[in-house]
């Protein structure tokens, strides 16, 4: 019996970026510039990070704390001076908790490389439509519209949220949950101790930030086009093709368009 091929990370990125440009019809221009291939090459470089980055704490960093532990306590168990030592097992544990709190620092600086990368894709592919209609960029549209700095935006979702206070947490108070306000879901630690979270926990914030990125491309994209989509209807009928310039549904469908754009972008209202 064949083994079922193995999916290609890459193929499956690229083909999800696809997806999420696919309502912008200069998707093509990231491949025919050489300056819109660098952009393209560097998003989905940022977002391959994360997953070597991913691959990497999962499949070698933990995997080699976990196996120091044993070979600790083993050295411990069998020390012939075993009784003098008052080591608990638990407490070796300290570089495994150690190796899962760096990795969220690390974690968290992913995230912001990807988000700057789709912030100037993005941007690149409106380039025309924003000039021909004197139209702000992503991130002056973002303060403009919603008071939101869209690379301070991650206290807006509870993903990045978390995995920024935890980054904090380790970078500026030594691990200890004390950053002011604690996040909800640190309020019940023990704040003299560190931050203490295992294997299964951080793969699955890793899981729910790559879902996270998947919504935000939507999102991004779905704010260029808000800002576009408030032109007066003449203004967007001029760049439409020329048969649907003339349906009179067209109009209808637009406006259709425009209620759900608040739905998408409600993450973004205070």
């Amino acid at each position: 019996m064949k083994k079922p091929k193995k999916i290609n990370s890459i193929d499956l990125l690229i083909e999800k970026l696809a997806i999420g440009f696919a309502n912008t019809k200069d998707f093509e221009k990231l491949q025919e510039s050489e300056e819109g291939q660098k952009m393209f090459d560097f998003l989905v470089k940022s977002i391959s990070d994360m997953e070597t980055f991913e691959s990497l704490f999962l499949n070698y960093y933990i995997p080699a704390s976990n196996k120091s532990i044993v070979d600790s306590w083993k050295q411990i168990s069998e020390s012939k001076y075993k009784h003098l030592l008052k080591i608990k097992k638990e407490e070796l544990k300290e570089n495994l908790y150690e190796t899962i709190r760096l990795g969220y620092v690390g974690l968290f600086h992913k995230y912001e490389s990807y988000l700057k990368a789709l912030v100037k894709a993005t941007d690149f592919l409106m380039t025309d439509v924003n000039q021909e209609n004197n139209l702000l960029g992503i991130e002056k549209y973002c303060k403009k519209e919603y008071g939101i700095e869209i690379y301070k935006s991650h206290d807006l979702f509870p993903i990045t949220n978390r995995i920024n206070y935890v980054s904090i947490c380790v970078k500026h108070y030594d691990g200890l949950p004390t950053k002011i306000p604690i996040h909800s879901d640190f309020k019940n630690y023990d704040k003299t101790e560190r931050i203490k979270l295992d294997q299964s926990v951080f793969k699955s914030d890793i899981d729910r930030l790559k879902i996270h990125c998947e919504l935000l491309l939507t999102q991004l994209i779905t704010m260029a086009f808000k800002q576009y989509f408030s032109l007066d209807y003449e203004t967007i009928q001029k760049s439409l093709k020329p048969e649907l310039k003339s349906k009179l549904e067209t109009k209808d469908k637009i406006d259709d368009i425009k209620k759900n754009f608040d739905l998408v972008l409600s993450d973004f209202r205070n």
